[in-house]
Formats: C-alpha cells, structure tokens, sequence
C-alpha cells in the first residue's frame, strides 16, 4: 500500500484550503461580487451594457439587477434589457425607417412615458434628453444613414436623473462602436436635472421665447425648460391658465428631431404634408443638419381654449417653430397658414 508522506500531505491540504478560500473570496468578497457581476454582462443584452455606470443602479445583483435580456424585431430589431428598475431599448434605426403601427417596435418603447416634467436636455453636448421617467440618447452616424438610439424607461417612483443618463449615454457608446456607426460622443453630464416650474407669461426665456403672449389674458401660466444648442431631440412649453380647483394647460407645443421625428411622421395619420393641421392641432416642418427627415413641430389646443383658438395656435407654432428650428440649425421652415 502506497503511503502518503506527510509533506506531500501537506501540500494537498494546503492547495485544498487556498483553493475553498479562492471560492469563497470569489462568491462573497466585493471584488469577487464585481467580477461575477462582469462575466454576467458579457453575455448579457449582447455584451452592450456597461459595468461601471450599470452597477450604480443595480448594486452588482445579477439576479435582481439583470433579469430581462431580449431581442426583439428579427433581424435589424433592437435589443429591450432591464438594468435594475429601468427598462432599455438600444437600437440602430436607420434614417429611411418609419413606425408602420404594427407589432410593437423600438419607435413606440422610445416614446416618453406620461409625467409632469417637460423633456429636458441631458446636457454634456449629448443629444439627449429625461423627463425623469424616461430618459434617451441619439448617436448620429457620420458613416452611414441611422442613428443609434438607447432610450430607457424607470419603473416604479424612480427617477429617470443623472445616474440613468450616465447609464444610456455609456450603453449608447458601446453599442455605436459594437456596429461600427461612426459617432460623436458627448462630455460630462451634470449631477441633477432640476424640475421645471410654472412661472408667469412675461418670463418666458427658453422653449417658451418668442411666442406672442402679452395680450392673452387667459394665459396665467407658462412652463419650459432651457433652449439647448441644437442638442435636444425633444422640446416642449406649456400654456396655461389657472382655475379654481385645477391649473389646466391650454396650448402645448412639441418640437421633434431625429428618430423621434422619424417617429412622429407615421403615429400622426395624415401628416405626410410638410405643413397643416385643422381644429387646434397644427404642424410645421423644417430641414435639420444631419438628418434625414424634416423635424416635426406642433401644437395642440385644449377644447375650451377662447379667445381665437386656431388663430393663437398657428401664431403660437410659427414662433416656437422659428426659436427651435434656429437654435438646432435647421433651415426651410414650413407653418401652416
């Protein structure tokens, strides 16, 4: 019978202990959680959500923190993953694509969820843009015809801020470089993105500026976010009045760029002509730098708006429309008249 002498019996015993303590350091430690955490990313939502500005929001749980990874759309679909309490969309659109209104695609997860806040300019040079609920990137392409679009939608009372925006921002940089679309990346994001309040008509500084105010009396309230150098996809301002038991918007004007206005062009029936609209509702088009479709802006009226409704609107849209389509550099604007 073979007998083990006690130094090799050592050496056995001792690679055994390194090797349960190595386990153990690798499952319990935090440098071993991260390193878990790492190997489940790199199969995870096609290898495009990165680790650093993931982990944030998901604490390194790869249960709870990474439990939706999905393709959907076939071939040139998009990818749709839950990262801790948002939902991410990361697609390449190209710019000929339009929403066909069938099965559910990237267009309508790209749409912001219903909030109170305005869409604000993510800021940093990225074009971009959070309402706090929904946030989104769009990386335009030098070298081809699309844009890679990362959009993410929080869950829950969580709040779409700087932690989501470093999140899609990140995300839509890997995924420009992992299809080989030639982008410009933006700098810095800022820590917070402050909610934007209701201030009088005579304010009016940003998406507001510009449209003609000072003799509508029954609009007692305005809301807007800054005018941002041709960087948001997104633009709103709010008029409104207020009642006795509610502050009740009257006009809302929506400017589109990009995808979004890619987007806008079909969910609209009946909006294939650069400009027109009827009855409160009214849209205008411009040509943008970079973009292959015109961008989209356009006005809606509440039912029981008074003092020349229509009128006020089309006047409304064509000062909004000028302010936005000059501060993203796009020419050729076309209002209804």
């Amino acid at each position: 019978m073979k007998v083990i002498r006690r130094p090799a019996l050592y050496v056995a015993l001792t690679l055994t202990l390194v090797a349960v303590a190595g386990c153990g350091w690798y499952q319990f430690s935090d440098t071993g959680k991260r390193w878990r955490y790492e190997d489940a990313l790199a199969g995870y939502c096609r290898g495009l959500i990165p680790s650093a500005e993931s982990a944030v929001l998901t604490g390194y749980d790869t249960g709870r923190g990474l439990p939706l990874d999905a393709h959907r759309g076939g071939p040139g679909g998009f990818e749709f993953c839950r990262v801790g309490p948002n939902a991410l969309t990361i697609a390449k659109i190209p710019a000929s694509a339009r929403d066909d209104d069938g099965p559910r695609g990237a267009f309508d997860n790209l749409w912001p969820q219903r909030t109170g806040t305005l869409p604000l300019p993510l800021g940093g040079g990225w074009h971009g843009y959070t309402n706090r609920r929904s946030a989104a990137v769009v990386l335009r392409c030098a070298d081809q015809n699309a844009s890679v679009v990362v959009g993410s939608a929080a869950g829950g009372s969580v709040v779409a801020g700087s932690a989501t925006a470093r999140l899609v921002t990140a995300t839509a940089v890997r995924a420009a470089e992992r299809w080989d679309c030639d982008a410009e990346a933006g700098g810095p994001l800022p820590d917070d993105y402050a909610e934007p309040q209701e201030k009088s008509r005579f304010e009016a500084e940003g998406t507001c500026a510009g449209i003609p105010l000072r003799d509508r009396d029954d609009v007692d309230w305005i809301k807007e976010t800054t005018a941002s150098p041709a960087t948001a996809p997104l633009e709103r301002c709010v008029l409104g009045e207020a009642q006795t038991e509610s502050r009740t918007e009257l006009f809302t004007l929506d400017a589109y760029f990009g995808p979004f206005a890619q987007s806008f062009e079909e969910t609209a029936p009946g909006t294939g002509a650069e400009a027109g609209g009827s009855r409160g509702s009214f849209w205008a088009t411009a040509a943008c730098p970079g973009d292959r479709v015109r961008a989209r802006f356009a006005v809606t009226t509440a039912a029981h708006a008074e003092q020349g409704g229509d009128a006020f609107a089309r006047a409304a849209l064509s000062a909004f429309a000028e302010r936005s389509a000059r501060q993203h550099g796009c020419t050729d604007l076309r209002v209804p008249r």
